[in-house]
């Protein structure tokens, strides 16, 4: 099993290198550009948009002012988990379904090692990545910060890493559980990129629809707040535990399902 991993996570260092260096580049374009907004009230700006807009994104005007709120809105709440989910997507889609539509199954089922092995270790693999991308986007964050005088406080952005690392492990949960069900790994990317753009769009919403209010719990990016996160620093211990419920969750599931499929 320890080998599968390895030779794993030589297969896949090239395609995550482009997936860090993709959010590490757009991180670095928005924090650059953060100062030059600043001196041009970028909460002037913003407050000519309707109210509703604002609540959409779930953010304040004034948030606008601090680069937290800035980063979040630009940056972190919705096109840096997209990107990474279309990762654990395509990761997750390349472990069951596409080895199933590539018909290249048989040959990894004939070798001697059983099928929740390679599950488990396709598993360790992506989790790996995920976490080695989320914490370089960190790291590059106060890098960056530093270089254009933008301070990011340390510990919000740990609480952002593991938070957002779990976030996206949860995702991966999710993606090999449909992976196991499907055929196609580019039904599971695109399966998984509609759950989170579903749940974002959900949440958005129960922030503006009257008869949504109060229902936002039951989207994940409750569980999600890059805001708070660098605001705070706080990490909400049971968000976490809800975010690895639900990878282990889908894992479960998709050892089982695997198990008994015929392929």
């Amino acid at each position: 099993m320890l080998n599968i991993i390895r030779r794993k996570l030589k297969d896949q260092r090239n395609s995550v290198l482009v997936y860090a260096a993709s959010v590490i580049a757009y991180a670095a374009l928005m924090i650059s550009l953060f100062p030059s907004m600043r001196e041009m009230d970028i909460e002037a700006i913003y407050s000519q948009m309707p109210e509703n807009f604002m609540k959409f994104f779930g953010t304040e005007m004034t948030a606008f002012s601090t680069i937290e709120g800035y980063i979040s809105v630009e940056f972190l709440s919705l096109f840096f988990p997209l990107i990474i989910v279309f990762y654990a997507g395509s990761t997750a889609g390349s472990a069951i379904a596409g080895q199933i539509e590539r018909r290249t199954i048989d040959f990894n089922l004939s070798q001697p090692i059983s099928r929740t092995k390679l599950v488990l270790s396709e598993t360790v693999v992506a989790l790996i990545y995920l976490l080695a991308i989320t914490s370089s986007t960190g790291i590059a964050m106060l890098g960056f910060g530093k270089a254009f005088d933008v301070a990011f406080k340390p510990d919000g952005v740990l609480a952002f890493v593991v938070t957002a690392t779990l976030f996206m492990w949860a995702f991966y949960g999710l993606a090999i559980l449909i992976s196991s069900l499907l055929r196609s790994k580019m039904s599971v990317m695109l399966i998984t990129a509609g759950v989170l753009l579903g749940s974002y769009i959900f949440s958005s919403l129960s922030r503006i629809v009257e008869k949504l209010q109060g229902y936002d719990k039951y989207s994940l990016f409750y569980l999600y707040n890059p805001e708070e996160l660098l605001r705070s620093g706080n990490i909400q211990l049971t968000h976490l535990v809800m975010l690895l419920i639900i990878l282990g969750i889908g894992l479960a599931g998709a050892v089982t399902i695997f198990n008994k499929k015929d392929v």
